[in-house]
C-alpha cells in the first residue's frame, strides 16, 4: 500500500450506493399500507442514517408513534423485495474498489442499516470477495454513532485506527469514526452537506469518489 493508511471503512447509503429512490418506495408503501401520508424523496433523504427503527418514527404523523414497530416491519418486508430495483453505485466506485484491493488495502462495510440488507446490497453491486468485513445492523452490534460496529471492523481486520479511514456521508459517519479514533473523511456525493459533515468534525470532505485514491 506504501501510504499511512491500511484500511478504509464505508459507509453504505449515500457513500457507496444511492439507495434514497428505493427507501423512499418502501417507506411510501408501507405508509400507504397504515393509511398514512407519504413523503418526497428529499424528506426521506433528511430522515435516513440512523437505523430503520428511527426512520419510522420520523415519517409518522405526530402523535403516531405506537405504530412505529408496525411501519418499519411492513417497511423492511417490501424493502427486502425491492432493495436492488432503483439502488446504483455512486460513479467510480466499481472501478475504484479493485483499484483499492490490489494495492492491499483492507476494506470494510459499515451500516446502520439491517445486515442481511447491507450485506445483499454490498455483495449485488460489488461481489463477494472486495470487503473482508460487512457489519450492519443486528442484534449483536448497536448502531452508528456507537464505535461498536467500526471497532468491531477494526478487530476483524487486524488493523489499528490510527492507520484507517472511515468514509461517510453523514454526521452519523464523522461522530462513528471520531469515537472509535478513526480519521474520518466526509464523502459530499451522499445524504448530507459538506456544510454538515465539516461540523461533525470531518477534517477531509471528498467531492468525488475517485479523490479517495489521492488521500491514501
Amino acid at each position: 500500500f506504501g501510504m499511512r493508511y491500511k484500511a478504509i471503512l464505508f459507509d453504505l447509503d449515500g457513500t457507496l450506493v444511492d439507495t434514497l429512490a428505493d427507501l423512499t418506495e418502501a417507506m411510501n408503501y408501507a405508509l400507504r399500507q397504515l393509511g398514512l401520508p407519504v413523503h418526497t424523496a428529499q424528506a426521506c433523504c433528511e430522515m435516513v442514517g440512523f437505523g430503520n427503527h428511527e426512520f419510522a418514527r420520523r415519517a409518522l404523523p405526530a402523535g403516531r408513534e405506537d405504530l412505529a414497530d408496525l411501519l418499519r416491519n411492513q417497511m423492511i418486508e417490501y424493502y427486502d423485495l425491492h432493495c436492488l430495483d432503483k439502488t446504483r453505485p455512486y460513479e467510480g466506485f466499481e472501478e475504484i474498489l479493485p483499484v483499492l484491493k490490489s494495492k492491499g488495502a483492507l476494506m470494510a462495510v459499515v451500516s446502520n442499516k439491517n445486515h442481511l440488507q447491507t450485506v445483499k446490497i454490498a455483495e449485488h453491486y460489488f461481489g463477494r470477495e472486495t470487503f473482508d468485513f460487512i457489519c450492519g445492523m443486528s442484534d449483536s452490534h448497536r448502531a452508528k454513532p456507537d464505535p461498536d460496529m467500526a471497532l468491531a471492523a477494526l478487530k476483524t481486520l487486524a488493523v489499528p485506527a490510527a492507520e484507517t479511514i472511515f468514509l461517510g456521508d453523514s454526521d452519523i459517519d464523522i461522530q462513528t469514526a471520531r469515537a472509535a479514533g478513526i480519521e474520518p473523511v466526509g464523502a459530499a456525493w451522499g445524504f448530507r452537506s459538506p456544510e454538515v459533515l465539516r461540523k461533525a468534525g470531518a477534517e477531509k470532505i471528498l467531492i468525488q469518489p475517485e479523490e479517495i485514491l489521492k488521500i491514501l
